[in-house]
């Protein structure tokens, strides 16, 4: 579904990255509409020189479904002072009879640390 890329860092603090958009449009001919989504890309998964996140993001409910955006995000993306991203790109779910692509960065912010 999303990128699965094969990475890994040794000394990368756990974090979490803030993850939030709109999936592209998708539907059924007679009924294309939009999902939004706001969640975390969470457990770290180290690898090589980087490493990637986890994701598990429910989406908002449109015509009376969602969908579900999960896997993996690519590596992390330097921004600058130390911070990154990564970048998020593939499939939904299939719900409804369709499914939406998603192509969204975590949040440029600082990540949230924790233990």
């Amino acid at each position: 579904m999303f990128f699965n890329n094969k990475c890994c860092h040794d000394k990368i603090p756990p974090h979490i990255h803030p993850a939030k958009g709109f999936v592209e449009l998708g539907g059924l001919r007679c009924d294309l509409h939009k999902h939004c989504f706001e969640g975390i890309a969470g457990k770290i998964i180290p690898c090589g020189n980087s490493h990637v996140h986890e994701v598990c993001i429910i989406t908002d409910i449109v015509d009376c479904h969602c969908h579900k955006l999960i896997g993996k995000t690519g590596p992390a993306i330097p921004t600058g002072c130390g911070n990154h991203i990564h970048l998020m790109e593939g499939y939904t779910t299939c719900n409804d009879g369709h499914k939406h692509r998603v192509n969204v960065a975590t949040g440029i912010e600082e990540p949230i640390c924790y233990d």
